[in-house]
């Protein structure tokens, strides 16, 4: 029984560590990576099949239309041009049908043979982290059944998990840029202006005295109260007052950064964004690099404009990878700032409370 209890309160600890760590800073961004990682991998044995196949029935229906107007063209002993021209366009529309449906409806991405498929690794990977980040650019989505249906538990599972990541990235992360904040104000004041911090370091609140207050319903003795001879002697409630001279830790005000500053880091974070994705794309100017990066972090996600997806090929892996780290960062960054705006408005609603 005993070789029982211990067995059992072991495996408890470890639970109890395992829970501990699985929801701790790194234990919920290494799962959130994980979990990534595992949908990206899914995604693409799911749905790359699908566009294969979808490429080769589109070039053989491609190939069908050409024999189409040869045919027409061959059939036709007299040529006029209005009877041709009739003909042929029942035949472009019957393509253009088609393609529509090959686009639309089954994912085909306009391109042929083995070239980069959309459903790689890099871009299942971003298609996932858009999902559990409920951005969806839309420029891609399943088209098989089990894509769907893995789609749907993919995001039950993946959006609490990775909101509960970003709010506690944010609130690390605002600690951290707090102490950064605060250390780098320090620093300049010291650069600046080096006789104003040194009389702030000399108005500092000094130790204070503890007095300790003790209530008992006996006398005390002659060695705690040396005047016991020289006063009245009775019964009542005797209260002794001690001073402790030891040091009192005062506690420092918190940090507050001001708005303007969140703002500026998320402006920051979004024009450096746009430079490198204007210098990327070859269509893509500086206005279109800053709207892409405002709809991605703001999780808008309308997927008109999104990175590796155009028809140049070159790079289209680095890209979809790049995004990935940008778009999480990025998320994590502005969690930080709404948490430090969020501290400064309380901060200043209570100001305004005292004054009013």
């Amino acid at each position: 029984r005993k070789r029982k209890n211990n067995e059992e309160s072991k495996c408890g600890k470890c639970c109890r560590k395992l829970t501990t760590f699985m929801f701790s800073h790194i234990g919920l961004c290494s799962l959130v990576v994980a979990y990534s990682v595992l949908g990206g991998y899914a995604f693409m044995l799911l749905e790359s099949p699908h566009e294969v196949v979808e490429r080769n029935n589109v070039a053989q229906m491609r190939q069908e239309q050409v024999k189409k107007l040869w045919n027409l063209t061959k059939e036709l002993n007299i040529f006029y041009e209005r009877n041709w021209t009739i003909l042929a366009e029942e035949v472009f529309l019957s393509f253009q049908d088609e393609v529509f449906i090959a686009t639309k409806e089954k994912g085909w991405d306009g391109k042929d043979g083995d070239g980069e498929l959309q459903w790689s690794f890099a871009g299942a990977l971003l298609y996932s982290v858009t999902v559990i980040t409920t951005i969806g650019y839309g420029h891609i989505a399943p088209k098989t059944f089990y894509g769907r249906l893995v789609t749907i538990f993919y995001a039950l599972v993946g959006i609490p998990l990775t909101l509960l990541c970003l709010a506690n990235m944010g609130s690390f992360l605002s600690t951290c840029f707090r102490c950064l904040y605060k250390h780098s104000c320090n620093c300049l004041l010291w650069l600046c202006c080096p006789q104003h911090s040194r009389k702030a370091d000399k108005q500092k609140p000094k130790a204070k005295p503890r007095t300790k207050f003790t209530k008992r319903n006996e006398p005390p003795t002659p060695e705690e109260d040396p005047l016991r001879g020289k006063t009245d002697e009775s019964n009542d409630v005797i209260v002794t007052i001690e001073t402790d001279w030891r040091k009192v830790v005062t506690k420092d005000e918190p940090v507050r950064v001001p708005i303007f500053v969140s703002l500026l880091i998320i402006a920051l974070y979004i024009f450096g964004g746009a430079v490198i994705f204007s210098l990327w794309e070859e269509k893509w100017d500086y206005l279109i690099g800053s709207y892409f990066c405002f709809v991605t972090l703001t999780t808008i996600g309308f997927g008109d404009f999104v990175p590796g997806s155009s028809s140049a090929t070159w790079g289209n892996k680095e890209k979809n990878i790049f995004c990935v780290f940008y778009l999480v960062f990025g998320l994590s960054l502005i969690a930080m700032c709404f948490n430090l705006m969020q501290e400064e408005v309380r901060a200043k609603f209570r100001w305004l409370g005292r004054k009013f």
